[in-house]
């Protein structure tokens, strides 16, 4: 039981970094700063964190034949030690969920900026919106890009 919660410790610690970090991401994103590097760097290495936290867990996990940490709890005593690992399993799940909408919004800024990009270059190549949308364009255009085309 003590590796349980050692390892759920680790993960709720981590799980806990990621959102203000995130939050600090997303800012950076939408006021368009170059300071982008260093706060990826900081996800990157709690992500990396992570992942070897993972990696333990599933090895206990593996160890203990049990499919989740939820189950493998349920099925212990209860006890002082049970109830800190349920509860810091429930700390880690309400950050993961958080993260989650962080992600989305992330995803969605990502898309737009993609976006904005695939336009600017539309637009420095001079590509013509008539040949690619006009009746015409459809039976006769001799032209291989089209806008808004990603591959400009």
């Amino acid at each position: 039981m003590d590796e349980t919660i050692k390892i759920l410790r680790e993960q709720t610690i981590l799980c806990s970094k990621l959102p203000a970090l995130f939050d600090e991401l997303i800012k950076i994103m939408r006021d368009n700063s170059p300071e982008l590097q260093e706060s990826v760097s900081k996800i990157e290495k709690i992500m990396r964190e992570l992942a070897e936290n993972e990696k333990k867990a599933q090895d206990f996990l593996k160890r203990v034949n049990a499919p989740s940490f939820a189950e493998y709890l349920a099925a212990q005593k209860k006890n002082i030690q049970r109830d800190m690992a349920e509860k810091l399993l429930n700390k880690a799940s309400e950050a993961q969920l958080q993260l989650k909408t962080q992600i989305a919004e992330l995803k969605l800024l990502l898309k737009n900026g993609r976006n904005f990009v695939e336009f600017n270059l539309n637009i420095l190549a001079r590509t013509s919106a008539s040949e690619t949308y006009g009746n015409r364009a459809q039976r006769a255009s001799q032209r291989t890009r089209r806008m808004f085309e990603a591959n400009v």
